[in-house]
């Protein structure tokens, strides 16, 4: 009974793929035969990655418990640091923030300044 189902999927199978191939055109048969291609190239791969994933090759993993564990193989665990950094000095305003002094050609503070426009005379 079960051969039988079997059987009759595939033969309804192939017919709808008959029909279907007939009524396609060339440019559109082309791009299922690839596609059909393309998928059956990667399962072989993919079969591939999946059994080199789930495979242990030869190790044996101790089964570990949830849990702290302070014998000999362990360390108890080491309480938190946290480390601040001393506050910056501020500086007034107009400084510049770096450890560089200003160029010999800058204005001094608070002197009003030039603007050139182009294009007028």
């Amino acid at each position: 009974m079960k051969n039988g189902i079997i059987l009759i999927g595939i033969a309804f199978a192939v017919a709808l793929a008959a029909i279907v191939g007939n009524r396609l055109s060339n440019d559109a048969l082309a791009v299922v035969v690839g596609a059909l291609c393309g998928i059956s190239a990667s399962i072989p791969v993919t079969v591939g990655l999946v059994i080199a994933a789930s495979r242990h090759w030869g190790r044996e993993e101790p089964v570990r418990e949830i849990g702290y564990d302070y014998g000999a193989n362990r360390y108890a665990p080491q309480p938190p640091v946290v480390i601040l950094a001393p506050a910056q000095p501020q500086l007034p305003y107009g400084f510049p923030p770096s450890q560089f002094v200003a160029p010999m050609n800058a204005p001094a503070l608070g002197a009003p300044r030039e603007f050139k426009i182009i294009g007028e005379e």
